[in-house]
């Protein structure tokens, strides 16, 4: 079905793979355009509950395709290249809006774009292979997919400007001692650790990821009292579900609680 895309589902849990491997999943007009359309799938359909996001080969995401741009190069450039970074905006925005877990799994190298991907999503399960950097300066571009937004919110403005000034590429080690990701996992395991957060996700309670996932999006430019009213809403909310009820009595009787996202 899709030319630059391996989309598919195991039970419930989606994996989207770019699959350009001999461009290191690069980004150009038509990869973006098939991960919009799976993207959209992923926000539509309520059996699934979780997303794992990875690259084929070597790397998860080598960023823009350059050798897209030379060959773009000329009188409706302008237009051209506005047309991709605003796909791959689009791209962002439908990540943060889908209402269930997100995985970033960084198989490898996550440069410029495609460090702005994994930023993008909910968690961030590395590979000790994985490496990243905000290569826009070593072209003389500015950052594109949210990196400005999210490695300040995640590191403050003065790390956020370290990484996007130099451009320099950071291992696996020093991306989780910043915060960056959340785990780094061997190679040889890294495939089933990723299954198995997807998994701890997936048997998690929908709705509850969903309000929460609003919650963590709204928080940044919410004031105090503004995320308790909305943190209220929620709650209270969640306490008339179905899942809350599943999730009392699972306590009670002292075993895992099985949610339905009812």
């Amino acid at each position: 079905m899709f030319k630059t895309i391996i989309f598919k589902v195991n039970d419930d849990i989606a994996y989207i793979t770019l699959n350009r491997p001999d461009v290191m999943n690069a980004l150009d007009d038509e990869i973006l355009r098939e991960f919009l359309e799976v993207l959209k799938q992923c926000r539509e359909d309520r059996t699934m509950r979780v997303v794992v996001i990875t690259g084929a080969g070597k790397a998860f995401c080598a960023g823009g395709d350059l050798k897209w741009m030379i060959a773009a190069r000329g009188e409706n450039w302008r237009t051209s290249f506005d047309n991709l970074v605003n796909d791959f905006h689009s791209a962002v925005l439908l990540i943060r809006s889908i209402g269930k877990p997100v995985i970033a799994a960084v198989n490898g190298f996550a440069s410029g774009a495609g460090f702005s991907l994994a930023l993008a999503c909910d968690v961030r399960v590395a590979s000790e292979n994985a490496r990243f950097n905000q290569a826009y300066v070593n072209l003389g571009l500015t950052p594109d997919g949210g990196s400005s937004y999210f490695l300040t919110q995640m590191l403050g403005p003065a790390r956020a400007a370290d990484l996007i000034f130099t451009g320099r590429v950071i291992d696996a080690d020093e991306a989780l001692s910043l915060g960056l990701v959340n785990e780094v996992v061997p190679a040889g395991s890294f495939d089933g650790r990723v299954l198995q957060v997807a998994r701890k996700f997936a048997d998690g309670p929908p709705a509850s990821f969903e309000m929460a996932k609003i919650l963590i999006n709204e928080a940044s430019g919410a004031s105090l009292e503004a995320q308790l009213d909305r943190e209220r809403e929620f709650i209270v909310s969640a306490s008339l579900s179905n899942d809350f009820e599943e999730g009392l009595r699972a306590f009670i009787e002292k075993r895992r609680p099985v949610f339905k996202g009812s």
